[in-house]
């Protein structure tokens, strides 16, 4: 779900780019000198060019006569492009991403869960069924700063962009493109905090409330999770300085 290809110089330019502005090293209002670019990268001026373009798309990058071109407001930037999400997702999560998905999905996922118990399909319950049982086996209490988190990221993902295509509503269904690199950055945080099974516990009771076609009961259960997601990375992000200031922000705002 790319509007460029990420092989080849220029892929690897826009990719470059993108993640020095997610992560803060070229920040709103700098200016981009294309020569140095060119000498930093070794490319030629058409593959920088494009590159630019391509930025300019997503609402990153703009040019004016005189300025030259710059990285924009944060406030232009396609935040919902699955690029931008993805470099945001990159490397230390995005706080404020992170944060924010939770709202997002506390929104979204009751209802999705909801409307999963009256549409879904026997195929796919089964799907969810599995990436339950998936996350179940990937989760190993024994060694949360050891373990590879990749198999049960994967599973988590699964599961709830199953739930999202079991609802019936095609809409639904693509806020996979979002939930993908964001649920990518929360779990990867989120994993090495986890002591208890009790998130499991919670997925389990969404799964078989919509394999009992009860949409009350899905709809309160998923809820339940997404509460208890967004209050465990607060409790995450708020260890970390620059995430504690983040949520001091956003209560402010309030």
């Amino acid at each position: 779900m790319t509007t460029f290809s990420r092989r080849g110089l220029h892929g690897q330019v826009v990719n470059e780019l993108g993640m020095r502005i997610m992560r803060g090293q070229l920040k709103p209002g700098d200016t981009i000198d294309p020569d140095a670019l060119l000498a930093d990268f070794q490319v030629s001026r058409t593959v920088m060019r494009e590159a630019i373009k391509v930025l300019t798309a997503k609402g990153l990058v703009d040019a004016r006569p005189r300025l030259g071109t710059y990285v924009t407001e944060r406030s232009r930037w396609q935040l919902l492009d699955s690029d931008v999400m993805n470099w945001r997702s990159q490397g230390t999560p995005d706080p404020l991403l992170v944060l924010e998905l939770g709202e997002v999905r506390q929104v979204l996922e009751p209802a999705a869960a909801q409307m999963a118990a009256v549409r879904r399909t026997p195929e796919q319950l089964a799907r969810i069924e599995a990436a339950l049982h998936e996350l179940e086996s990937s989760f190993d209490e024994s060694s949360r700063g050891d373990s590879n988190a990749t198999p049960h990221i994967e599973a988590d993902l699964i599961f709830h962009s199953s739930v999202l295509a079991a609802s019936g509503n095609e809409l639904l269904a693509r806020f996979e493109v979002i939930l993908e690199p964001a649920l990518h950055a929360r779990d990867s945080l989120a994993y090495a905090y986890e002591t208890t099974r009790d998130f499991l516990h919670d997925h389990r009771a969404v799964f078989e409330a919509i394999a009992a076609q009860d949409p009350n009961a899905a709809r309160a259960r998923m809820q339940e999770l997404m509460d208890n997601a967004a209050r465990d990375t607060e409790l995450i992000i708020t260890s970390d300085t620059e995430g504690k200031a983040v949520i001091d922000a956003r209560l402010r705002a309030l």
